[in-house]
């Protein structure tokens, strides 16, 4: 996949090509991977071509249409099926070729993930603590209030220090969104709101925010600009909203002492 990729990248990606050729390239670089049965390359390949529209400023696509097509790009990469993936981007290639409008993706201005509404809300939600790795840090949730509770006592012991709450979301629901929306109340502490692909164990994105003891606060945090870690150290990378398949929160300030974060909302936000 990652040769396909880089295939179309050297192949496609040519200034000096009109809007049309460089999207015709991409469809002679895409069919015969179809037709050979790898569709899921074929789709890499439309994917990288209309990337390259979003990102290129020179060619006949305005501002608002440029949004709107990365907008279809997100609901279309969440697409499991690779044969259907390949043919939602080359419906978009098609409607470009044919000066067609792009419309806008229709999708309410927010989404609510969890309210904590429902006790029920507590289910998906389970606690991963440092004692994987030998620590002694401790750590519970529950709803009161409708607020999600997640409380415990972090510990250095034993190269410990973290403790931590996750639950999965359907894969793909934020495609069309750009960002997470928490409302929260801390006891003074550092938190982690932390997003995870389907990638495996350990990968995740997070983004640090401060609680001010009794505070109500709303947290806002670009999907994109979350920082990628690999079990508590920072690598490159970067997810995409359609790739949201898990949420997450984390104490993990290098502090030992009782932690206590209420959870109003969760929200995915255009």
């Amino acid at each position: 996949m990652l040769n396909h990729l880089i295939i179309a990248s050297t192949l496609l990606a040519s200034a000096q090509l009109s809007l049309d050729d460089y999207l015709a390239r991409a469809i002679e670089r895409g069919v015969p991977l179809f037709n050979a049965g790898n569709p899921g390359a074929c789709a890499a390949v439309y994917a990288t071509a209309l990337e390259g529209v979003v990102a290129n400023a020179g060619w006949r696509i305005q501002a608002e249409e440029q949004d709107n097509l990365a907008d279809w790009l997100q609901m279309s990469a969440a697409i499991a099926d690779p044969s259907e993936r390949a043919w939602a981007y080359r419906g978009l290639i098609d409607r470009l070729l044919s000066n067609e409008p792009i419309p806008a993706v229709e999708l309410a201005d927010t989404v609510t993930l969890f309210d904590f509404s429902d006790p029920n809300d507590i289910e998906p939600w389970r606690v991963v603590l440092d004692g994987v790795m030998g620590g002694l840090s401790t750590g519970e949730v529950d709803v009161e209030n409708g607020r999600l509770i997640f409380s415990g006592e972090t510990s250095l012991r034993n190269n410990g220090g973290f403790s931590s709450i996750r639950a999965r979301v359907p894969a793909g629901s934020l495609a069309g969104y750009r960002a997470l929306r928490i409302q929260v109340e801390g006891d003074g502490r550092t938190y982690i709101l932390g997003a995870s692909s389907q990638a495996g164990r350990g990968d995740s994105y997070w983004h640090r925010f401060e609680t001010t003891a009794g505070e109500a606060i709303t947290v806002t945090v670009p999907i994109t600009e979350m920082i990628r870690q690999y079990f508590g150290n920072p690598i490159r990378g970067r997810l995409q909203p359609s790739q949201v398949a898990g949420l997450e929160f984390y104490i993990y300030d290098k502090k030992a002492g009782p932690f206590r974060l209420e959870v109003d909302r969760i929200e995915a936000v255009r």
